[in-house]
């Protein structure tokens, strides 16, 4: 066993990416470790729709990201980071931009918004909008919709959502009727959204957001018949997920993937939020030598709008130097990202330390993150760890769900993660 460690630390230390080369792709990693093409990682021109997955009938929304050549109009991203990377298109690492297409009013309306698992609302742009709107984006008109109404209860008065990075839209509240994409769900009479007048800060030029958070306005909220829904972020820009809505959905999706475990919602200092208990954290099989309370005490969100993963800083800290030391074979850049501070050269084939979520502080339960959950790939030779330091709470933000398929059980107060999920 020891002559195995050795021949491993040698391996790592010493240029296991240059063997690889001479081995191939189907020379399999160390234990612990991942063997990565990079290829797989980087999204391609074109759209990878599929047809094939489960025919489950109604209840689903597509889901595509917002600078992938799935969405209508797109401009192409030239690698899977660019729609972080291109300051003049978005200029924060806090916006997923993972749309779904929705339809408001008779006739329909068609919107393209952020699904946001933190966010209690749905809002959408509206022609009254006076700021932060442009000539080409989609503007809800009630005028021409004969199911809008302001006249009942809840459907009327001021509207305002504020987001972590200053952001916020204000406007009035107003109820309209609510369908999915190709009529997948719905009509939903009398849905209660919000008209954006305001806005300020950066949106990405997106719609508006899908509120599937907590609180009274939420979509979970308002259709009191879908209490667990279920989503897979597509691994790169150039492909779609899908939302799920209803167990009966929800449970057949689940089947498809190898793996799937529970842990517990636990309360927050975000009302709206939805917190896990994260516990620790391993890397390359070794847990991280931080107390669980530096986790706990500020409590960590799972969010579907925030992209890369947040940590208290003396966590972050710990996962990036024991990160480093299993990369000590490939070459560490500096300043190669203007966040992310653990970034590598890389050839097409390399390896990487496999990271592992620990959750629940009873009934614990282990998550390996995916390869496309661990890194972000501002181009075809460079990778980078996709985490960054946080001053209190922790958010398990959407790439680290790549690949995944994350469960919301509201009413028995779980999230599940499958894992080894088959890619539609």
């Amino acid at each position: 066993m020891a002559l195995i460690n050795k021949l491993i630390f040698f391996l790592v230390y010493f240029g296991y990416n240059k063997i690889l080369l001479i081995l191939g792709e189907n020379h399999s990693a160390p234990p612990n470790y991942k063997l990565v093409n990079i290829s797989s990682l980087l999204p391609k021109p074109y759209c990878q729709e599929s047809t094939s997955g489960p025919a489950i009938g109604s209840q689903k929304l597509k889901i595509v990201p917002r600078h992938g050549p799935c969405y209508p109009n797109a401009k192409t991203p030239s690698s899977d980071s660019e729609q972080l990377m291109n300051r003049d298109e978005v200029s924060n690492y806090d916006y997923g931009s993972y749309t779904v297409k929705i339809g408001l009013g008779t006739p329909r309306q068609d919107f393209f918004l952020m699904f946001d698992t933190g966010s209690p609302a749905t809002w959408v742009r509206c022609k009254s909008c006076t700021k932060g709107c442009e000539s080409n984006n989609r503007l809800y008109d009630f005028s021409l919709s004969s199911t809008h109404t302001n006249k009942t209860s809840g459907c009327n008065g001021r509207f305002g959502a504020s987001y972590h990075d200053n952001s916020l839209v204000q406007g009035i509240w107003g109820c309209d009727t609510f369908i999915g994409d190709d009529d997948e769900i719905g009509p939903i009479q009398n849905f209660r959204f919000g008209c954006g007048e305001i806005l300020k800060g950066d949106f990405d030029q997106m719609d508006g957001m899908l509120g599937l958070g907590k609180g009274d306005s939420s979509v979970t909220s308002q259709i009191p018949s879908i209490q667990m829904f279920s989503y897979f972020i597509p691994i790169t820009s150039s492909r779609m997920g899908n939302i799920y809505f209803g167990y009966e959905q929800v449970m057949h999706r689940s089947k498809d993937c190898s793996m799937t475990q529970f842990t517990a919602l636990v309360d927050g200092e975000c009302k709206d939020c939805y917190y896990v208990d994260l516990i620790g954290i391993s890397v390359a099989g070794s847990k991280l030598d931080v107390s669980s309370k530096m986790l706990t005490s500020g409590g960590t969100v799972i969010d579907s709008g925030t992209v890369i993963t947040y940590l208290p800083e003396e966590v972050y800290y710990a996962l990036r130097d024991a990160f480093r030391q299993s990369m000590l074979g490939y070459t560490l850049l500096e300043k190669a990202d203007v966040l992310m501070d653990t970034c590598y050269s890389v050839n097409k084939l390399f390896t990487i330390p496999e990271i592992k979520f620990h959750f629940g502080k009873e009934n614990s339960i282990d998550v390996s993150l995916s390869e496309a959950g661990t890194l972000w790939t501002p181009t075809d030779s460079i990778m980078c760890l996709a985490f960054a330091p946080a001053k209190d709470s922790s958010i398990i933000g959407s790439v680290q769900q790549r690949g995944m398929n994350v469960i919301y059980d509201l009413e028995r107060k779980r999230i599940g993660f499958g894992t080894n999920c088959p890619i539609y």
